[in-house]
């Protein structure tokens, strides 16, 4: 029979079994309008009839339907090579009487080639089964899941081990820390005061240099509306990917699973993919509780390596099939045109463009004090400061969401590091040391800011623990690095990094010498006057901070209102940014993998849900 043949003879058994018209009809049109399969377009559109999809194209075909047992003797033709799990419409298991059965998901060539060759071959039909996509992806999963969950947590090791973060300080890397601790010690026991007070001038004034930065940065912010996008057609997009990484997120799951079915993309090349840990009963459940598309996965991962969001990540890109990959969090509402903003921008760049971050906005600064910091915060860095950082070609540092990759770009930098607790800006560098640029998009995700303070102290712990540990892997080799980079690129990459991990460490101490030396001149001591040139240069350090801090934001939310002060309550969210930082550095001592996690929650307003127009 012919592929049309074949078709219509679905089609017509698809209706007599009782799928809706208009659902049969509309798979037709949109595999003529995408140049996509039938059967694809069935699946993707007709959510909750998989069994009776499945059924009537084994009717078809003349083979039994059968769902995809649970096991994991598998035998692929191609051994063991992972690579082509994400394609893969085949398997072959053993029962337990030892008898080979065959799983197929066919395609309409298939239908017709079991119907041509295997019509005297009775045998091999009745150990043919027909079954789901999902059906044989979950099968060849279970197969290889110890095989993946190994790749996943070596994949920047097998790429190149000097980009790992699983060893936190490299020999080297502790003698010169261990020497410099030796000599600050030494010069204090000696009161060697023109060592330490040169020591207080270098740190000034390369704090000073990271607030000029982000003062420059004001002249660019991006609080236009994102312009219009010119019409395309289906059959010229790609699959897209888009992974989910979950952990104790049911609570979340029905809103993340209505905001991926608002991707405005053809759903019959949409992956998307729910990671989520092995032993998170709760998610998994909440999951499985959802009608999805056939294309939606939901991945148990095993508990093999470090329990992080990099080596999910990983996991993920081992079974992605997209041309283009997207990450977003549980509770992340994106823009529904996003995906189709990204492509386009890739579409115009050449292959070196690896990365695009959306912006990422705060829905629910009215929650709390520490929401609407957090709001503010996030303005002035997605909407000011990384616009200028790309607009000048500068080291990216991505958000953990809304970051869209070619994926022979990751595939060619090994993915992520598994053990990097904030593996996105330890990426963004990796990307620029590597040859490839990151840009941003106009278009949004919303996600919620932790609304208890404790909430957000374990987060912005995690964050800075990760930081101090990308700066400590890129410094293994500073010398490649300015040679990879570039000076400019290096200089200003210094100011980002090292400058946020330096300034949070020393701003208590600034104000705690800053204090002791004005009450020393209230009660008259000659103290004042040794210090006050220092005391100058900190005072106006400290107001420029909060003044930059300020204005980067202002800029960013162009006339939009904030609900309450921001400007009075910077020391104190400052303050707290600095004790995390210090818990940071106790526990990449101790427990330098830990991945303390984010509890979310679904948005409690209409205000908090993305909107096609923003």
């Amino acid at each position: 029979m012919r592929d049309r043949d074949i078709e219509v003879a679905l089609a017509a058994r698809l209706y007599r079994a009782g799928l809706a018209k208009i659902l049969i009809l509309r798979a037709f049109s949109d595999s003529i309008a995408g140049k996509t399969s039938f059967i694809d377009e069935l699946y993707a559109s007709a959510r909750g009839e998989d069994a009776v999809i499945g059924q009537c194209i084994a009717d078809v075909a003349g083979v039994v339907f059968e769902y995809a047992p649970q096991t994991t003797g598998i035998f692929l033709r191609s051994g063991p090579d992972i690579t082509v799990l994400p394609h893969a419409r085949i398997a072959t298991t053993l029962t337990t009487d030892s008898n080979a059965l065959i799983y197929i998901a066919p395609t309409i060539e298939d239908i017709a080639f079991v119907k041509c060759r295997l019509s005297g071959r009775k045998d091999v039909a009745a150990r043919l089964r027909v079954t789901t996509p999902s059906g044989v992806r979950d099968l060849l999963r279970t197969g290889h899941q110890e095989l993946l969950a190994d790749k996943a947590a070596r994949m920047i090791e097998d790429f190149r081990c000097e980009y790992s973060a699983k060893t936190v300080l490299t020999g080297q890397q502790g003698i010169l820390i261990g020497m410099l601790i030796t000599c600050l010690l030494l010069d204090a026991l000696e009161k060697q005061q023109l060592g330490w007070r040169g020591l207080h001038v270098f740190f000034s004034l390369f704090f000073l240099a990271c607030v000029l930065l982000r003062l420059v940065a004001c002249k660019r912010a991006s609080g236009d509306d994102p312009p219009p996008l010119p019409a395309i057609s289906p059959a010229e997009l790609p699959v897209y990917t888009v992974m989910i990484a979950l952990y104790q997120e049911a609570d979340v799951v029905p809103q993340l699973v209505k905001a991926m079915l608002a991707l405005n993309w053809p759903r019959s090349k949409l992956q998307v993919l729910f990671l989520c840990e092995a032993d998170d009963a709760a998610t998994l459940t909440a999951l499985r509780c959802q009608v999805l598309p056939q294309a939606f996965d939901i991945i148990p991962i095993a508990g093999y390596g470090p329990r992080t969001k990099p080596k999910a990540l990983n996991y993920g890109l081992l079974l992605s099939k997209g041309a283009f990959v997207v990450v977003y969090d549980a509770e992340d509402r994106p823009h529904p045109d996003q995906l189709l903003e990204a492509f386009q921008h890739f579409q115009r760049a050449d292959e070196k463009l690896g990365c695009l971050q959306a912006p990422l906005k705060i829905a629910n600064a009215h929650e709390s004090l520490v929401a609407r910091m957090f709001a503010f915060e996030y303005a002035a860095h997605f909407q000011s400061f990384l616009p200028w950082l790309a607009h000048r070609g500068l080291v990216l540092p991505l958000g953990g969401s809304s970051n869209h990759f070619r994926y022979d770009c990751l595939i060619a930098i090994g993915g992520w590091d598994p053990h990097n607790v904030t593996e996105d800006a330890e990426l963004g560098t990796r990307l620029a040391r590597l040859g490839y640029r990151a840009d941003m998009i106009a278009r949004a995700t919303l996600e919620d800011a932790p609304a208890e303070a404790g909430v957000w102290f374990r987060q912005r712990t995690r964050w800075f623990k990760g930081w101090i540990q990308t700066w400590l892997v890129q410094m293994r080799k500073p010398f490649t690095v300015l040679a990879q980079l570039g000076f400019r690129r290096f200089i200003v990459y210094q100011l980002l990094a090292a400058g946020m991990i330096v300034s949070s460490l020393l701003y208590p101490l600034t104000l705690l010498f800053m204090l002791s030396v004005s009450f020393c001149w209230l009660s008259g001591s000659d103290v004042f006057a040794r210090h006050q040139d220092i005391l100058c240069i900190d005072l106006i350090n400290i107001v420029m901070g909060y003044l930059s801090f300020h204005r980067l934001g202002q800029r960013a939310l162009a006339g939009a209102m904030m609900p309450g002060r921001i400007l009075p309550w910077i020391p104190l969210y400052w303050l707290l940014m600095s004790l995390a930082a210090w818990r940071a550095l106790g526990q990449l001592n101790t427990r330098p993998f830990l991945w303390e996690k984010t509890p979310h929650r679904p948005a409690r307003s209409t205000q908090e849900t993305p909107d096609r127009n923003q």
